[in-house]
C-alpha cells in the first residue's frame, strides 16, 4: 500500500530518508535534496510479502525505513540461498535503475516494513540535472557488493525476541526478568511491554514512530525482548510482526491443546518470510517433563525447550539457545571404546562447560542419554558399568541366521533404563541409525528413547536390525559415525565432537590368517601361544565405520572442538576394561579442555559467580 508523496516530508522517517539519499546520491544542494525527498512514495510491506523477484524487470528502487528485508539468490541447483539481511537506512534496487538489468535477487520482508520508493523517471530526472550523481551511486553500489558477505554474517543474527505467553497463569514479569538476567551473559537487553509502549505512544503502534523506536532499541541493545499479551491485542500483533524469533511460553501444568491466541495469530507461520515459533514449557521445580508429544502435536515449531522454574540452569540454557551460543556434544560410535565418552562428559562438567544438546551414533547414542536425562555422571557410570559388566547383554547368542546375538537381553536392559520419550528429555537429543531399506541416514529425535538407541547400535550381523514402518534400521556408524552435520542443522552455536577412530589397527606379524581351529587352540590351551587374528565380530565392527570415514573427516573440520581419544590399546570388545577406558577419556579430555579453554575462555560457563554479577548489572 502506498501513501501520497506529499506525506513523506512530514513523515517521522524524513531524517532517515534524507540520510540514506545523501549516502546514495552524494552531496546535493538542499533544495535538490528536498525535491527528491518529496518524490518518494511510502510503501508498506507486510511480513512474508515479496518486494522483488529475481529475474523480473526493475522499475523502481527502495529505501528501507523500518523493518528488515532478506536477500535471496537462486543457486544452480534451483534452491535459494540467503546472502544478506537489510536494515533500516539501506537502499535496494538501484542496480536495476543504473543498468536496466533485471532484478539480481529475490527480496522478502522478514518483518513488517515501511519503504520509500523512487521511480525510474524520478531517478533519471535527478541524474540528468546532477551528472555527478551517477558516478557516486556507482561507487556506492560497488562498495556494497564488496561488503555483502560480511554484512550478511553480522545481520543474520536474530536479536529481537517476541515473548508470547499461552496461558494467563504464567507470571510474565518473573519469566522475562529471569530470561533478561540469563541473556546478560551475551550482551545488553531491554524489555518492552504494552504498558511501556502505550505510555510512549498513546495514539497506538500502527504509525512509523513506534517502528522507529523499536529500530533504535535494536541499535542500542544486543537483545530486545517484546513481552506480548496472552490475548490477540494490537501490541501482540506488533510483537509478532517485528520479532526475529517468536518464543511461545506455556505452563507445563496446563492442557496442551492449541490456544485461541495461537489459532488467531499464528496460523500463517508457514508463509514465506515468517519464522517458526519456538516453545518453552515451564515446569515446577522437581517435576520431570511428561506428555511433551501432546504439546508438539498440531504445532509447527522450530524447537521446544523444557525450562524448570527451580534454579537458574534452565533459563541459562534457554538464553544460550536464543543467543546462538548453545554448546552441543556429538559422540561417535566405537564399541567398548565408547566408555571413554563418560570420562569426556565428566571432564566437561568439571571444566564448567555446559551441554545444551547431545547426539550420537551407536555407543555414542547410548552415552549421550546421560546428559540428555540430566543425570549425574557418577550415576551414569554406575548404570553402564552394571549393564555391560554385570548383565553382559551381548552374550545373548543365537543361531546366526539374522544375527549372532538374539538381542532380547539388550532390549530388556534398554527398556529398563531408557523407558521414556525423546521429546520429554530435558536436553535436546538425537540418535542416528542407517536405513538399510532406503539407503539413507535416519535421525531419531522423536518417540521412544530406548528404541532409537536400539536402532543406532544394531551392528550388522551382530544384532538384529530394527524394523520401523517397514524399513530395516542398522547401526548408524555405517553411514554417519560422527553426526556433526546433523547437529549443525539443529543449533547455531558451538559443537564439541568426540571421535573414537583408530587409524592403524589389526596389523598382524604372521603372513597368513589361522584357521578357526588353530585360533581356538591358541585361546583355550594354556601351553599354546595365543594367535593374533581379528574375530568375526571385530571385523564387522571395524567394517561398520569404514564407509563413513569421509563423513567423519568432514565432521572433524566442521566441529568447533574435535577430540579423538587415544584408544589404540583397547579393543572394540574390551567390555571388561570399562573403568580404565572411562579414565582414559577423562584424562585426555582434561588435557584438551585445559588447552582449549585457556585459548577460548568464553566457552566456560560458571553459574554462581555470573549470577551475582548479572544480578548487580540488572538492578543498576
Amino acid at each position: 500500500m502506498s501513501r501520497g508523496a506529499t506525506d513523506c516530508r512530514e513523515h517521522t522517517h524524513a531524517d532517515l530518508l534524507t540520510a540514506a539519499l545523501s549516502r546514495l546520491f552524494g552531496q546535493l544542494e538542499a533544495h535538490a535534496l528536498a525535491d527528491l525527498v518529496s518524490r518518494i512514495e511510502l510503501q508498506e510491506l507486510a511480513r512474508g510479502e515479496r518486494l522483488y523477484l529475481q529475474g523480473e524487470p526493475g522499475t523502481n528502487m527502495h529505501i528501507l525505513l523500518t523493518g528488515r528485508l532478506q536477500v535471496r539468490v537462486k543457486t544452480e541447483d534451483g534452491t535459494e540461498r540467503v546472502v544478506a539481511h537489510l536494515q533500516p537506512g539501506e537502499a535496494v534496487g538501484e542496480m536495476a535503475l543504473l543498468t536496466g538489468a533485471r532484478r539480481a535477487a529475490t527480496i522478502v520482508a522478514t518483518r513488517d516494513c515501511t519503504l520509500g520508493a523512487l521511480t525510474r523517471q524520478d531517478f533519471d530526472n535527478i541524474v540528468s540535472r546532477h551528472p555527478d550523481v551517477f558516478s557516486h551511486i556507482a561507487r556506492f553500489v560497488i562498495g556494497r557488493l564488496t561488503n555483502t558477505q560480511a554484512r550478511a554474517a553480522v545481520r543474520s543474527l536474530a536479536r529481537t525476541i517476541a515473548i508470547v505467553p499461552l496461558h494467563a497463569t504464567i507470571d510474565r514479569d518473573a519469566f522475562c526478568r529471569r530470561l533478561q538476567l540469563a541473556l546478560l551473559r551475551f550482551g545488553s537487553n531491554i524489555r518492552l511491554d504494552s504498558t511501556i509502549m502505550r505510555h510512549r505512544f498513546p495514539a497506538g503502534f500502527a504509525g512509523g514512530e513506534a517502528d522507529r523506536f523499536l529500530d533504535e532499541c535494536e541499535h542500542t541493545h544486543d537483545f530486545v525482548l517484546l513481552e506480548a499479551s496472552d490475548r490477540p491485542t494490537d501490541w501482540t500483533r506488533k510483537c509478532l510482526g517485528f520479532a526475529d524469533r517468536i518464543l511461545l511460553v506455556a505452563s507445563g501444568t496446563a492442557p496442551p491443546q492449541l490456544t485461541a491466541l495461537e489459532r488467531d495469530l499464528l496460523a500463517h507461520v508457514d508463509r514465506e518470510g515468517y519464522v517458526l515459533p519456538e516453545l518453552a514449557i515451564l515446569h515446577p521445580a522437581g517435576v520431570q517433563p511428561a506428555g511433551t508429544r501432546d504439546w508438539l502435536s498440531g504445532r509447527s515449531l522450530a524447537r521446544h525447550y523444557h525450562v524448570p522454574m527451580g534454579g537458574s540452569e534452565g533459563f541459562n540454557r534457554l538464553a544460550r539457545f536464543l543467543a546462538d551460543r548453545a554448546v552441543a556434544l556429538v559422540l561417535a560410535g566405537g564399541g567398548a571404546r565408547g566408555f571413554s565418552h563418560l570420562g569426556v562428559i565428566r571432564a566437561l562438567r568439571e571444566h564448567g562447560i555446559p551441554i545444551d544438546a547431545v547426539g550420537g551414533t551407536s555407543f555414542g547414542a547410548i552415552a549421550a542419554t546421560g546428559p540428555a536425562r540430566c543425570i549425574e555422571i557418577e550415576h551414569m557410570i554406575e548404570e553402564l558399568s552394571h549393564a555391560f559388566i554385570n548383565e553382559r547383554p551381548l552374550d545373548d547368542y543365537t543361531v546366526p541366521v539374522v544375527s549372532v546375538i538374539r538381542g532380547d537381553r539388550l532390549d530388556r536392559l534398554l527398556a529398563h533404563y531408557l523407558d521414556m520419550d525423546i521429546e520429554d528429555l530435558p536436553i535436546p537429543y538425537f540418535a542416528v541409525s542407517s536405513n538399510l531399506s532406503a539407503n539413507r541416514v535416519e535421525v531419531h529425535d522423536r518417540g521412544s528413547l530406548w528404541r532409537a538407541v536400539r536402532a543406532s547400535i544394531s551392528l550388522p550381523a551382530i544384532l538384529p536390525p530394527v524394523l520401523r514402518d517397514g524399513n530395516l534400521l542398522i547401526d548408524g556408524g555405517v553411514l554417519n559415525n560422527l553426526p556433526v552435520d546433523v547437529m549443525r542443522e539443529r543449533i547455531h552455536g558451538r559443537i564439541i565432537a568426540v571421535d573414537l577412530s583408530v587409524e592403524h589397527e589389526y596389523r598382524l606379524a604372521q603372513q597368513a590368517l589361522p584357521t578357526g581351529f588353530e585360533y581356538l587352540k591358541g585361546r583355550l590351551l594354556p601351553w599354546k601361544e595365543p594367535i593374533e587374528a581379528p574375530t568375526l565380530a571385530r571385523v564387522i565392527m571395524k567394517t561398520t565405520t569404514l564407509a563413513s570415514r569421509r563423513e567423519v573427516e568432514i565432521a572433524r573440520r566442521s566441529a568447533d572442538l574435535y577430540m579423538n581419544v587415544p584408544l589404540a590399546e583397547y579393543d572394540l570388545l574390551d567390555w571388561a576394561k570399562f573403568h580404565a577406558i572411562v579414565d582414559r577419556g577423562y584424562q585426555y579430555a582434561c588435557r584438551t579442555l585445559s588447552e582449549h579453554t585457556a585459548a577460548n575462555p568464553a566457552i566456560v560457563h560458571r553459574e554462581d559467580a555470573f549470577d551475582l554479577l548479572a544480578a548487580a548489572r540488572l538492578t543498576l
